[in-house]
């Protein structure tokens, strides 16, 4: 695997005073600038709108991007609103308002998402003049903006009820609490990878011998995905309906500056093969034997509430991916569609060196760009892609600013809002948890995440590009991965990441898939070797390195 060289050590300052967290789960390598500018608002926007929701006693999470790495700040609630935020944390459990928010989701928000995405997509870039490009470009980016708030305005609908889960059976069982989540498996098929559109294509194709025979045929992987397409009938609407569903969203990050998963055709045929073999996602979730097992080990008093609670994280499970999933992972990808189709038009001109490279400007400067009236040279954009493609975040400082400081009590706080902030605590802990990095270079530790064993090769996965690599059965090794890659967990028999915790993105998908995984490593990426093979315990949170 090949990896550019470094660019010089970059000096990294404080974005503003306290202390600052790097956040390499959902950003495991710098952002471009076009994405470095609209992230950060649609976060705290969004957070802030969910916290007055919830009654939290926290108002955001402030984000930054310092030299492309993103960086997060928690900030307090104002003081004048903490009578308001007593009494809506006060109505939070009592009626359940997560599901209030769900419905929204499924009725409105996830509907108009959709809609909004493929009247996007049904226009063809490529057909507008520059001008009209141009209007385009801007209407992609307002969605953009809009869905980054829209993800974030979903978060404690989605991790509050796990979050309080946790904090509950954390209390009454000393069990890893990776056992207890497993029992969520089932509920979220998305996260497994698995869509309705998929299912379709596939049996279209196990029972069209033609369509067989294009599939194996041999042909580049983006020419059988055009042929599929180009039938006529059902097969053709299949092989559309699917590469409309998950072909412009992005792949592994939530950064427009990386590819879409149309952009790696490799793995979408991959992904299509393994389901016409009918190999995907065989798991068909979590047994009453499974349940029965685990509840027994709750206190007797408990297992009414604990029967409740596993309801209630069960119900909420798919909110999870679906939120990023259908809103800025999608946009971001109609995004990079436009600013790619513009960026055609610059290198034709040799105003730019490749089309991707336009997405390394900021908006300003695109916009110059495109009109003819300057902005950044060839040169400098190449150097801007050449540095996100060269770094990592496990490159970066993992604290800037002031040394953290211990959250403070919560002791006299009404029962409620000590409820809500034990259940937001207990899952951002969750989110990027890591154990200390192991010194024995034959074992990598991290945190259980998906129990179980399995040995395979690791595939060291670096970005995007390196996806076509992945064949059935690989242990994907990763800084991290997102909401958007549940499109090739199919095919892997085990996850080992970098960062994460128990409620990471890459946990979830391992259990909901039903694989071993390991999360919160901090330094797996390095210590094991491309194609080296491992043995991957999901249970105990260690990856044996097998002598060579």
């Amino acid at each position: 695997m090949d990896s550019p060289t470094k660019p010089a050590p970059t000096s990294f300052k404080a974005p503003g005073p306290g202390s600052w967290s790097i956040d390499g789960a959902h950003f495991p390598r710098p952002v471009s600038r076009f994405q470095a500018e609209i992230h950060p608002h649609g976060i705290s926007e969004g957070f802030v709108e969910g916290a007055r929701r919830y009654g939290l006693l926290i108002d955001t999470l402030e984000y930054r991007f310092v030299n492309g790495f993103a960086y997060s700040i928690v900030v307090p609630a104002p003081e004048e609103e903490i009578p308001a935020r007593f009494q809506a944390a006060e109505e939070v459990f009592a009626k359940k308002i997560w599901r209030e928010d769900l419905s929204r989701w499924d009725r409105e928000t996830k509907p108009a998402s959709i809609k909004t995405h493929q009247e996007l997509l049904a226009i063809n870039p490529d057909a507008l003049s520059d001008e009209e490009l141009m209007s385009y470009v801007d209407r992609c980016r307002e969605n953009l903006r809009r869905m980054v708030r829209q993800h974030h305005s979903f978060n404690l609908a989605a991790i509050l009820p796990v979050g309080d889960f946790m904090a509950h059976v954390g209390a009454w069982t000393n069990l890893p609490m990776g056992e207890f989540l497993a029992l969520t498996r089932g509920n979220a098929p998305e996260s497994a990878g698995t869509f309705p559109e998929m299912d379709r294509l596939a049996e279209e194709i196990r029972t069209n011998p033609a369509a067989r025979e294009i599939l194996e045929s041999g042909d580049a992987n983006a020419d059988i995905l055009d042929r599929l397409c180009s039938e006529l009938g059902p097969l053709g609407e299949a092989a559309g309906a699917y590469l409309g569903v998950v072909g412009n969203r992005l792949l592994n990050t939530l950064d427009t500056g990386e590819p879409a998963a149309i952009e790696v055709p490799d793995v979408l045929v991959s992904r299509i093969r393994l389901a016409v073999d009918g190999e995907a996602h065989q798991d068909s979730g979590v047994t009453e034997d499974e349940v029965s097992r685990l509840r027994d080990r709750i206190p007797s008093e408990h297992r009414a509430q604990f029967d409740e609670l596993l309801g209630e994280v069960r119900l909420m499970s798919r909110l999870r991916d679906e939120r990023g999933f259908y809103s800025d992972v999608w946009a971001g990808g109609v995004m990079r569609r436009a600013l790619l189709a513009a960026g055609k038009r610059l290198a034709s001109e040799g105003r730019i060196d490749e089309k991707a490279h336009l997405i390394e400007a900021d908006y300003e400067e695109i916009k110059a760009l495109m009109t003819g009236t300057g902005g950044p040279s060839a040169a400098e954009l190449a150097e801007r892609a050449k540095y996100r493609k060269a770094n990592r975040a496990e490159d970066a400082p993992a604290e800037l600013g002031d040394p953290p400081s211990p959250p403070p009590p919560m002791d006299g706080l009404p029962p409620h809002v000590f409820r809500v902030m034990a259940a937001m605590g207990t899952a951002i802990q969750s989110l990027g948890a890591a154990p200390e990095a192991d010194r024995d270079p034959a074992i990598v530790k991290g945190i259980g995440a998906s129990r179980g064993i399995y040995s395979g090769t690791a595939r060291v996965i670096g970005g995007t590009e390196d996806l076509s690599r992945l064949e059935r059965g690989d242990v994907l090794v990763a800084s991290a991965t997102s909401d958007s890659f549940n499109i090739v967990l199919p095919l892997i028999g085990a996850i080992v990441t970098n960062a994460g915790g128990l409620l990471s993105h890459a946990a979830i998908v391992g259990r909901e898939y039903g694989i071993p995984s390991v999360v919160g490593t901090r330094n797996a990426t390095a210590l094991i070797a491309d194609g080296a093979s491992v043995t991957v315990n999901g249970t105990t949170g260690e990856v044996w390195i097998d002598a060579q």
